[in-house]
């Protein structure tokens, strides 16, 4: 059953309202919450920062611009912030994309580092495809078909070996309890792997590409796993990934990365679907779990989500994709049935703030 939208979920502030519309065919990969007072929007070639006013008592936004923005040369593929010598008051940016060194951001948005990757015979390796800081503020992961490692310390990026079951890999994380980090990948499979020589200890078969991990930190022993082109993400126990331990339904089953997102007791579990449904589960004992679906009332697919602890603020990013269809006659002989269908899709993507 689906609920309808309540005060509980009160749309704040809408991108609607902005006096400059997000451009045609630029599609909001992720919006990100990274101080109490603002956020950022990456489309797919530019990171837009926006400073917001939010009045706690009246629970409502009372101004909100865009202060400073930064254009890519091309697609951004991932992005993640960092707080270098625990600065959480001014986190780092990092981003990667296609055919570019790996950046750095400052939090105006100014390029502050660069990393041009590449392997021991000096092949780049420009293009990959995740990127995450491994939470201790000392090393950033990133690759595709390789792994490299950024130490923020010595500022210097080391090529981990290739290996056969580095393929497609997607995503990262990592938990300083287990001296050990989770890889994802698009072939199915999940890589545990050693901190300190970063060999592969175990590999688990999935039954879908994964595209996101969360080790849990209040939670012994769990890890939150999503996956591409599929309508769930399951949590499993990770002394035994063989087999999960809860399951997690989503109406989602797109190419499209629909992160999930926890509060930071990690008790709710926050999603969203291709119908703008924003879906929230809440943990009880022995792993059971209550389902409760909302409908926000933007009716289009959600690209993205995050949540503001402090204020509790849902940041929702939604696409709208719309099929404008022209007729071309063909050829000049006549001919019927010959018609060439040309399709172009525009894009309008927003977002919008909610008070949960």
């Amino acid at each position: 059953m689906i609920n309808k939208i309540t005060n509980k979920y009160k749309c704040l502030f809408s991108s609607l309202n902005l006096n400059s519309d997000i451009e045609d065919n630029q599609c909001i990969q992720c919006p990100k919450f990274i101080t109490n007072d603002s956020f950022l929007i990456i489309k797919d070639k530019s990171i837009v920062k926006y400073n917001y006013n939010y009045n706690e008592k009246e629970t409502t936004i009372d101004s909100i611009r865009a202060e400073s923005d930064f254009i890519e040369k091309n697609y951004i593929y991932d992005s993640d912030t960092i707080n270098i010598y625990d600065n959480d008051n001014n986190p780092y940016i990092c981003i990667c994309s296609k055919d570019n060194p790996i950046r750095i951001l400052n939090n105006n948005l100014s390029l502050i580092k660069s990393f041009t990757l590449e392997n021991k015979l000096k092949e780049k390796y420009l293009s990959p495809i995740f990127i995450k800081c491994d939470k201790i503020g000392l090393n950033i992961f990133t690759g595709k078909n390789f792994l490299s490692k950024i130490d923020l310390i010595k500022q210097k990026e080391s090529f981990i070996k290739y290996n056969k079951n580095y393929k497609l890999l997607s995503c990262f994380d990592f938990n300083i309890k287990y001296s050990c980090y989770f890889l994802g990948s698009y072939n199915n499979n999940i890589l545990l792997c050693d901190y300190k020589t970063d060999k592969i200890i175990e590999i688990y078969k999935q039954e879908k590409p994964v595209n996101d991990i969360k080790i849990l930190n209040n939670k012994i022993y769990e890890i939150l796993v999503g996956y591409r082109n599929s309508d769930f993400f399951c949590l499993f126990d990770i002394r035994k990934m063989n087999n999960y331990v809860g399951k997690f339904e989503r109406n989602a089953c797109t190419t499209k990365k629909i992160n999930f997102i926890l509060d930071k007791d990690e008790n709710n579990i926050y999603t969203g679907d291709i119908n703008g449904n924003i879906i929230k589960y809440n943990f009880k004992e022995d792993n059971n779990f209550l389902k409760e679906e909302i409908n926000i009332g933007v009716n289009k697919s959600i690209t993205g989500i995050d949540l503001d602890n402090k204020y509790n603020l849902l940041l929702v990013s939604y696409d709208d994709n719309i099929d404008n269809m022209n007729d071309d006659l063909g050829s000049d002989d006549g001919e019927k049935g010959n018609e060439n269908k040309i399709i172009k899709n525009i894009r309008k993507s927003n977002f919008n703030i909610y008070k949960i």
